[in-house]
């Protein structure tokens, strides 16, 4: 760039003399062409600068919350992910088993290796608490030295950049201390947070980078010790970062909020609740409302979010009107196109405020499948945002379902029991009682059972494929049971028309279930298309905001339950 600098301002100089009637001219174009170079030259090294150091201001702040007179440079943070600064062997994802420097460190790498391939983050943050692994490199270093100590294993006990990545998050949250704000390490945090950064800044192209759960993560750990300054650029850090991926629908859809704002007011929760009955149908509900969140039993039918917004998911006054009174969660409009309306639309109508800090979705903490219905927890604030994700994260958060599953003769089902199939390849576990146990009533065990289900982890799909593998799928599910969509009322003959599987492997082979005659009425009344299926999330606690709710069951339950009970 200097090259380049001095030979633009060497030809326009002599091109100035030769031109030019007066050499004076040239020297002063000359100087003033210099000058600006130079003035570029020395934004750019800012720029670079503060590039790498992750967020402008943000390691001045650092420097405030420091409370040792150890000095950084005495510690060489990991240069890249191959090639960490204190150990001499260069470290490849490909390669074989790292020998680390020196014992203790060959101890921390071998545990946290371990613990993730055992329960990934869970086991990590567990190793770590469990063995107190902070709190005795703290008594030998101060936070920046903890955070070299590691982030350095974290690199030799990671085969990828994704379990880099899970690893770090797991340190993370062995940071954040108790739910009580006992305890905790912020400055390690935040010291790790900073390496994170001086990695990425190294080798972008395969160096991870902060994400949104890494920097909630952060975000909690120093608001839980009341270091409100940093705690603030965290979170300036992740609004910015979730703006720069929302791109432009973002910010059109925040500035016609802005106007739609000044026109209408916001409306109490029972008359939110009722606008919603009307779009929605009868069975969503408003559970609990705060100035941090609000917490909605979701029907069973309806999205939380579009990933791509369609004309299905548009809310108009046709469709208000089309929508009202009734349960229906398969309308179509006046011009026979699906109407599709999400949650998080729904809620924004009636001028809901959620926060922003969810590229993908407004106010979004945790999803349920759209055949799902129950307790679905939007934030109002990005404060509220960031540590409802990091509650989640810590499993500091209590989810229970109610799931009508199918009996066979094939499979027992225990009164209760432990359920821990890897789900998508991760760890997951659940635990399920028996509530109840319906028979079809042909003499044979065959029938459905009504099962609570805790999840102890948040995997996707956990409940629908852990129950799917014990033998006992949840009845409608579309994915993991035996469970067909509708026949079309044109084509309609049997009551078998709604009971029929063809057998895997073979195109030919029908099954026939053995169901009760309260869950074949109710596939004979379904319609193509419509998608739900009997799983219920009933319960959700969240001891940090106060929640402790309890979402009622749609009434397609409570018809079918009252039958089956009869």
């Amino acid at each position: 760039m200097i090259l380049f600098s001095w030979l633009l301002v060497h030809l326009d100089s002599r091109y100035e003399m030769q031109t030019s009637k007066s050499i004076n001219k040239a020297m002063h174009h000359h100087l003033s062409i210099m000058m600006l170079m130079m003035m570029m030259m020395m934004l750019s090294f800012l720029t670079v600068r503060a590039t790498n150091r992750g967020f402008l201001g943000y390691a001045a702040a650092f420097q405030v919350i420091r409370n040792s007179s150890v000095s950084r440079s005495s510690f060489s943070p990991p240069q890249s992910l191959h090639h960490p600064s204190r150990c001499t062997q260069q470290h490849h994802m490909s390669a074989s088993p790292i020998i680390p420097c020196n014992d203790s460190e060959t101890n921390l790498v071998n545990m946290l290796k371990e613990a993730y391939e055992d329960r990934e983050t869970d086991g990590v943050q567990d190793i770590i608490r469990a063995n107190q692994i902070i709190d005795q490199l703290s008594a030998n270093g101060d936070a920046d030295a903890v955070a070299d100590e590691l982030v350095t294993a974290a690199v030799e006990a990671s085969n990828s950049n994704k379990s880099l990545a899970a690893i770090l998050n797991g340190i993370l949250g062995s940071c954040c201390g108790s739910s009580s704000g006992l305890g905790g390490f912020p400055r390690v945090a935040l010291a790790v947070l900073e390496l994170i950064d001086e990695m990425h800044g190294e080798d972008e192209s395969s160096m991870i980078k902060p994400d949104l759960v890494t920097l909630s993560l952060v975000y909690y750990s120093l608001c839980h010790q009341s270091l409100h300054q940093p705690a603030q650029l965290v979170l300036e850090r992740a609004q910015q970062m979730s703006k720069k991926a929302a791109g432009s629908s973002r910010r059109k859809a925040l500035a016609a909020e802005r106007r739609k704002g000044s026109k209408n007011s916001v409306l109490d929760a029972k008359e939110a609740e009722k606008r919603l009955q009307a779009l929605c149908g009868p069975d969503i509900h408003i559970l609990y409302e705060s100035s941090d969140l609000v917490v909605f039993s979701k029907p069973a039918g309806q999205v939380c979010y579009h990933n791509k917004k369609t004309s299905a998911g548009k809310i108009s006054a046709s469709r208000k009107k089309k929508k009202k009174g009734t349960a229906s969660d398969d309308d179509d409009d006046d011009d026979g196109s699906k109407i599709d309306i999400s949650l998080e639309d729904s809620v924004l109508d009636l001028n809901f405020a959620l926060s922003t800090v969810n590229p993908v979705a407004r106010g979004i903490i945790h999803r349920l499948d759209r055949g799902t219905s129950g307790c679905v927890c939007l934030a109002k604030s990005n404060e509220a945002h960031m540590k409802l994700i990091a509650s989640f994260f810590l499993r500091r958060v209590t989810k229970k379902y109610l799931a009508l599953v199918q009996l066979s003769s094939s499979s027992s089902l225990e009164q209760e029991g432990v359920m821990n199939a890897l789900v998508d390849g991760k760890p997951a576990v659940s635990k399920y009682k028996v509530v109840n146990k319906y028979y079809a009533g042909d003499g044979t065990n065959q029938g459905v059972a009504l099962l609570e289900v805790e999840t102890l982890t948040g995997r996707k799909h956990q409940v629908r494929v852990h129950c799917s593998g014990i033998g006992h799928p949840i009845i409608f599910d579309p994915l993991y049971s035996s469970f067909e969509p509708p026949v079309p009322a044109s084509r309609r003959k049997t009551k078998k028309d709604f009971q029929r599987k063809r057998g895997k492997g073979d195109n030919t082979e029908e099954h026939v279930l053995s169901l009760p005659k309260a869950i074949t009425d109710l596939a004979m009344s379904m319609t193509p298309g419509q998608e739900r299926f009997f799983l219920h999330a009933q319960t959700l606690s969240i001891p940090e905001f106060d929640v402790d709710v309890q979402a009622p069951l749609p009434t397609w339950w409570t018809e079918t339950l009252d039958q089956l009970e009869s």
